[in-house]
């Protein structure tokens, strides 16, 4: 408790304390950062209605049932999760879904066959038009089981950097001054429909909708989550052919003692490392070691309008890739197997446990069963070691003196040494959408940051937040074209989601960071969960 009540106070001081060159990393360094200390959309969607009585602007009186709600709340959930998507934005989208499908997830088997495979609320026919917004594959939005996925065309819809489609086909992110425009033509800028005045019709509808779903965003990081979002979907937490069951829920003979015992879960045998998808949308309420357990991640999650907990065991402690807080969905890459606890070998111990507080489990490989669990193909959101390569580009050789200062390039009024002035300058132009802070005095410390040879970096979010999972999946872009680039750019180490690497020990990965005497590692800041932190070598 004394830990958490820290890490609040730590995100307190950085909030309304006085400015410092690590708080001008997420505010005044990053285009996509909001002027507020807090996040651009505190919503939060409660339980979800059987049905929901709304009018158009035009006076049509209709009722969505809950199926139709449950995808606004994905539309919701997802616009809180991207950065730069406000109340507003989020508004637009319900407007621009109810207009193309009214809120109904829709194959179009006429054109594609295997549309109607996945998961649909009936059959379209607009062309080859598919699912929410009706996007198109042959527009380039997306495949088939892309666009049959609810998630995916929520990301796809609001867009920017953090979309699947960036730059094109453009998001409502990517409509240059859509926050000044009326929320109608935003909604046909982003659908290019033959009919934009029917969007306007729906605004009421949505405003209906969003007061009706959603509550005020839960406050303090201890205890309970609050109210988290129906699920959009259920998946297998383990990639499809990576895993083998070796160990059913309930009495069996113990593999240390040999005596009758207890499996509160199911155990699934993989390989060290295979990633770990999050088996619903939820909120993480426990992220590190637990006794026997070890590494141990617990979700809260929102199922057919009932709490459930989803537990995820035997991580190694870099290989937890969550956070306490933070708001994942089906298919996040929330961890990777190991072998830690009570274990005796790698696998991936898997719980369910209805209800919001420490209930007894139930049969999670039969629960999975029941709810038509998909199987993931691998290509969920990443973590380190298997983020998509953002560039590749290589980084150009330094040439010149490396002790010699310089001005700063991030603008923080002080010098840093010329070797990293070119790691700035490169890293810059191979990920633009990042925010740089080098610079800084820091008195009495042994931090790099007074020499000139340190920088801290942000992928989109606000330093004292955690970063969304398309955001962390962006860092270990940047880290991992750092890393491929570390002769060049003389990189000495590099710090991000509470892990330390460098190149001098780079035959251990990325290893688990205790904060070097210096920060608090379990602190969103100190633990570099909210920054990357980029040394390079003296010289």
């Amino acid at each position: 408790m004394l830990k958490k009540i820290l890490v609040v106070l730590a995100i307190l001081a950085l909030c309304v304390g006085p400015a410092t060159a690590l708080v001008g990393v997420g505010v005044l360094m990053n285009p996509a950062a909001n002027a507020s200390c807090g996040p651009g959309s505190s919503l939060t969607v409660g339980p979800i209605p059987d049905e929901l009585e709304v009018t158009t602007r035009d006076g049509e009186t209709f009722t969505l049932n809950k199926k139709q709600l449950t995808h606004a709340a994905t539309i919701i959930t997802v616009g809180g999760q991207t950065d730069g998507v406000d109340v507003r934005g989020v508004t637009i989208a319900l407007m621009a879904a109810l207009t193309e499908s009214v809120l109904r997830q829709l194959s179009n088997t006429g054109v594609y066959p295997e549309s109607g495979d996945y998961p649909n609320d009936g059959n379209g026919s607009d062309n080859d038009s598919l699912g929410l917004f009706q996007m198109r594959p042959q527009a380039g939005w997306g495949t088939v089981a892309e666009l049959m996925d609810t998630t995916y065309q929520a990301r796809a819809f609001y867009g920017g950097p953090s979309g699947p489609n960036f730059p094109s086909p453009r998001g409502m992110l990517d409509i240059p001054g859509w926050q000044s425009m009326d929320m109608g033509e935003v909604a046909q800028a982003v659908e290019v429909s033959a009919f934009p005045e029917r969007y306007q019709n729906y605004q009421p509808v949505a405003e209906a909708i969003l007061a009706a779903l959603t509550v005020p965003a839960p406050s303090g990081t201890g205890g309970g989550t609050g109210s988290v979002p129906e699920t959009s979907r259920i998946l297998f937490p383990l990639p499809e052919g990576t895993w083998t069951k070796t160990s059913d829920w309930g009495y069996r003979s113990d593999p240390f003692t040999g005596e009758t015992t207890y499996h509160a879960g199911t155990d699934y045998a993989a390989a060290d490392g295979t990633p770990i998808y999050a088996a619903a949308d939820g909120r993480v309420v426990w992220s590190e070691f637990n006794g026997g357990y070890g590494g141990l991640i617990i979700i809260e999650h929102t199922v057919q309008g009932e709490a459930v907990r989803s537990v995820y065991a035997h991580m190694w402690e870099h290989g937890i890739h969550v956070r306490e807080g933070q708001t994942v969905t089906a298919g996040t890459h929330i961890g990777d197997v190991g072998s830690s606890g009570r274990s005796t070998g790698a696998h991936l111990h898997f719980e369910i446990r209805p209800g919001s507080t420490g209930t007894e489990s139930i049969d999670a490989d039969q629960w999975l069963i029941d709810h038509g669990a998909a199987e993931p193909d691998g290509t969920s959101t990443p973590g380190p070691g298997c983020a998509p390569a953002g560039t590749t580009t290589p980084a150009a050789e330094f040439t010149g003196d490396g002790t010699e200062m310089v001005d700063d390039p991030t603008g923080t009024s002080g010098q840093i040494t010329a070797r990293t002035a070119h790691m700035v300058v490169q890293t810059r132009n191979a990920f633009a959408d990042t925010g740089w802070a080098c610079y800084s005095p820091r008195p009495g410390t042994r931090s790099d940051h007074p020499l000139g040879r340190a920088c801290d970096v942000t992928v989109g979010n606000q330093i004292g937040h955690y970063p969304t999972s398309e955001q962390v999946a962006y860092g270990w872009q940047v880290t991992e074209w750092l890393q491929a680039n570390a002769e060049p750019l003389g990189i000495s180490y590099l710090i991000w989601q509470g892990t330390i690497w460098s190149p001098a020990q780079a035959d251990e990965g990325w290893r688990h960071y205790t904060g070097g005497g210096m920060h608090d590692p379990g602190d969103v800041t100190g633990g570099h969960f909210d920054h990357i932190h980029i040394s390079v070598k003296d010289g």
